[in-house]
C-alpha cells in the first residue's frame, strides 16, 4: 500500500482510479481538436501557440520581454518572435520600449487581445458547464473542493521542485 501525508495509508484502488482519471483529463484537455472546437465556439481565429502566448501575457503581467515569454512557453526566442509578429499583424499584441533597457522591447496585450482571451474564456466556461450538466450542487461543491485541494498540492510540489 502507498503512504500518504502524515503516515496514513492510501487505498491503492482509489489512487489508481484517480491516476487513471487524471490521465484521461490530461489527454482530453491537450487534444488539438478540443482546442480548435473552443476557438471555433469563441469565434476566434487563433492557433494553440498564439492562444498560449496571449494567456501567458495575461497571467504574467501583460508586459513581458520576448526572452521572458520564450522561457514561460518553453520554446526558443526566434519561435516566439515569429508568433509575436503574427499576433501583432492581427492586432492582438503590441510592442513598446522597455523602460529599463531601451534596446529591448516588451510585448503587451491590446484591447483586441484582451477581448479575444475573454471570448475564449467564456467558451471554455460553457464547455465545462456542459461537461458538468446534470451534477447536483452537493457533488459540484465536493468536486470543486477536492480538486482545489489537489491543485494546491500540485502547486506545493512544483514549488518544492523549483527550490531543489
Amino acid at each position: 500500500m502507498g503512504r500518504g501525508g502524515g503516515g496514513r495509508k492510501l487505498a491503492d484502488g482509489s489512487v489508481g482510479q484517480i491516476q487513471a482519471a487524471f490521465g484521461t483529463v490530461v489527454r482530453s484537455m491537450g487534444q488539438v481538436r478540443v482546442h480548435e472546437r473552443l476557438l471555433q465556439t469563441a469565434g476566434v481565429r487563433l492557433d494553440r501557440a498564439g492562444a498560449a502566448l496571449l494567456h501567458k501575457l495575461q497571467v504574467h503581467g501583460d508586459s513581458l520581454r520576448v526572452t521572458g515569454l520564450a522561457d514561460l512557453l518553453g520554446v526558443d526566442t526566434p519561435t516566439v518572435t515569429r508568433k509575436i509578429q503574427q499576433l501583432e499583424r492581427g492586432g492582438l499584441v503590441a510592442r513598446h520600449a522597455d523602460a529599463d533597457d531601451h534596446r529591448a522591447t516588451r510585448i503587451r496585450l491590446t484591447p483586441a487581445g484582451r477581448r479575444t482571451l475573454e471570448r475564449v474564456s467564456r467558451a471554455r466556461r460553457a464547455w465545462f458547464e456542459r461537461l458538468l450538466e446534470g451534477w447536483d450542487d452537493v457533488d459540484l461543491a465536493a468536486f470543486a473542493s477536492m480538486l482545489g485541494r489537489f491543485a494546491a498540492s500540485l502547486e506545493r510540489d512544483s514549488e518544492d521542485a523549483r527550490g531543489s
